[in-house]
């Protein structure tokens, strides 16, 4: 008799596969987005409104299919943590939206849209390594 050759333990592989890749994407997404601020902040003009923007979008979607890989594979993720990073990951879209449409315009006075971007992704990235961290134990 043939089998598929996936089990129990086969898919649960095959969604830790799939989770670690988003991960991966999901890293992607926040190097970019934090790297671009970081090397633009010095900027007056010109603001890469829309790699930035990109990066947000990766963001938002990977970290929603992580949160329902997580539930998926009995990880119930910290609703309160996930609540406060997609609010966070939402207000880093729109600002980046909202800067990208005022450039293409030619509109000036940009840079609070970029910093408010950048600011809040890093914000987002502290608030990724330090909410669960042992420093907070007693």
């Amino acid at each position: 008799m043939l089998t598929s050759g996936i089990g129990p333990d086969a898919k649960g592989t095959q969604m830790e596969l799939v989770k670690e890749s988003l991960v991966l994407i999901h890293l992607a997404g926040m190097a970019v987005l934090v790297g671009v601020f970081l090397t633009g902040m010095k900027k007056k003009s010109d603001y890469p409104f829309t790699a930035m923007m990109w990066a947000a979008v990766v963001q938002l979607v990977t970290g929603i299919l992580l949160v329902g890989i997580g539930y998926a594979l009995d990880d119930e993720p910290d609703n309160a943590k996930i609540g406060v990073k997609f609010l966070l990951a939402t207000a880093v879209l729109v600002a980046t939206i909202i800067g990208r449409q005022r450039q293409a315009k030619g509109e000036s006075k940009l840079q609070p849209f970029f910093h408010t971007a950048g600011g809040l992704a890093t914000v987002n990235l502290v608030i990724a390594v330090l909410w669960n961290a042992e420093l907070w134990a007693a």
